[in-house]
């Protein structure tokens, strides 16, 4: 079966779902790595915390990679998340200064500026009184709105519209056809044909709007002197640098900017589907965070401290990622490794899956895992946990890199909505989200309706 372990995937489990059920019979064996074989490629998934930490950090140079894929002829997989070694410490180098703190700032207004438009469009929509909106369509809007202007300072409005060419482009990327799941089997488990028949994981089309749009946006702003607040700003910037080891090439740029789209756009949209679905589910939850909001924010101009040093919204959202992560961790081993405390061996090119899910989703970690509590991620309960059992965003070296932004984007858009409207469940919100079983990123299955009031 070339799907190995994973013939349920894209079926009756996501997965992430598939990688929980063998975590938990690797964990009731008492072990701490069980072996797997993931659409013919030899894998292991990890069960105990202290080898997840020494994967992730100490041992870190040994697991470079994500994925066993062939760059050689995919010019946007050339970024941060599928680059390893030299290449990827240089890019990173480069790249970490535009996820900078005053960076994000800087950032902070333009974030803004696509809120207003979400403040406005809630407002359009209950006009009248109460009203069902589907919030997976409102947060795929506001998000790709805002990763437009940050990325590339395009104006999407995909709030009014949602059958732009982006829209269109995002589709593409994130339907996990059968099609997309085989040429993913092939990419995986045969490098060398894969090179040898140049076949890539994204689609041409894919390619071609990208680097379109990244040329013509380049070309526009240089032949008319433009500059603006936004990330290819700064990677224009490092384009036109004299320093060789600083500058980047047209090619890295758009690579970079297809996995900011790419990476930031399924996990801030669904984070805040999620988010607003347990908040309606949980009127007292959602009164207490509105209750902080307004007391730091109240109805003054907001601004980046003001919005960060929300605590218990910042609870909120670690308890959404907590329950709903992202996706699993992926390594690849370079050389042999020899399990810390064992006589066992992995031997090199064999992927390591570090299971989010999994184990965000342990009873022994978080007691009742499927309830809501943001009281997870209070002072004295973050210190009384193992810290790698929360890894929405990764750890060590090859943490993402775009968190901070994409928090900031999180915790500005609750606000926004928090301080006008109340979120409550409709006779059609589900009691419970799962999982897109097509889906590699956790995005939740089917429409999510919730019922939206104006609360002056």
């Amino acid at each position: 079966m070339i799907y190995g372990n994973y013939k349920n995937v894209g079926h009756s489990e996501s997965i992430q779902e598939t990688n929980q059920r063998m975590y938990n019979e690797f964990k009731a064996r008492n072990v701490s790595i069980g072996g797997v074989i993931a659409y013919m490629v030899r894998a292991v998934i990890v069960v105990d915390p202290e080898l997840m930490k020494s994967i992730l950090v100490k041992d870190s140079a040994n697991f470079p990679g994500r994925a066993n894929f062939n760059l050689e002829f995919e010019p946007l997989l050339g970024n941060l998340f599928f680059l390893e070694g030299e290449a990827w410490r240089l890019l990173r180098m480069k790249i970490a200064p535009m996820f900078s703190l005053s960076k994000i700032r800087v950032m902070f207004e333009t974030i803004l500026e696509v809120e207003d438009q979400l403040e406005n469009y809630l407002m359009d929509a209950t006009a009248n009184g109460g009203q069902e909106l589907e919030m997976k369509y409102i947060m795929a809007g506001n998000t790709m709105d805002v990763i437009g202007t940050c990325a590339l300072g395009i104006k999407c409005n995909s709030l009014r519209d949602n059958n732009s060419e982006l829209h269109k482009i995002f589709n593409e990327i994130t339907d996990q056809t059968p099609v997309k799941l085989l040429l993913l089997t092939i990419l995986l488990s045969f490098k060398r044909l894969s090179a040898m028949f140049k076949i890539k994981p994204t689609i041409a089309n894919v390619e071609k709007f990208f680097v379109e749009l990244v040329r013509s946006t380049i070309d526009y702003r240089e032949k008319n002197n433009i500059q603006r607040n936004d990330f290819l700003n700064l990677l224009i910037q490092l384009k036109n640098s004299d320093d060789p080891e600083e500058s980047l090439t047209i090619e890295e740029i758009t690579a970079q900017v297809f996995f900011f789209f790419w990476a930031g756009f399924d996990t801030s949209a669904s984070g805040l589907v999620c988010c607003l679905h347990e908040l309606a589910m949980n009127p007292d939850i959602q009164e207490k965070v509105r209750s902080e909001i307004m007391r730091v924010c109240d109805d003054r101009v907001l601004t980046y401290e003001r919005v960060s040093s929300v605590e218990y919204l910042n609870m909120v959202i670690d308890e959404t990622f907590r329950k709903y992560p992202p996706g699993d961790l992926h390594r690849n081993i370079l050389q042999d490794y020899q399990v810390p405390g064992s006589d066992l061996k992995l031997p090199a090119n064999t992927m390591v899956i570090i299971p989010t899910f999994a184990i965000h989703h342990d009873p022994e970690h978080y007691p009742e895992p499927e309830r809501f509590d943001p009281e997870r991620f209070n002072a004295t309960n973050r210190a009384n946990r193992h810290p790698y059992v929360y890894l929405p965003f990764g750890k060590g070296p090859r943490y993402c890199i775009g968190m901070r932004f994409g928090l900031t984007q999180v915790q500005a858009a609750l606000v926004t909505i928090l301080r006008k409207f109340r979120v409550k469940p409709s006779p059609n919100t589900p009691l419970r989200l799962r999982r897109d079983p097509k889906s590699a990123v956790g995005v939740p299955l089917g429409p999510v309706p919730l019922l939206i009031e104006r609360l002056v």
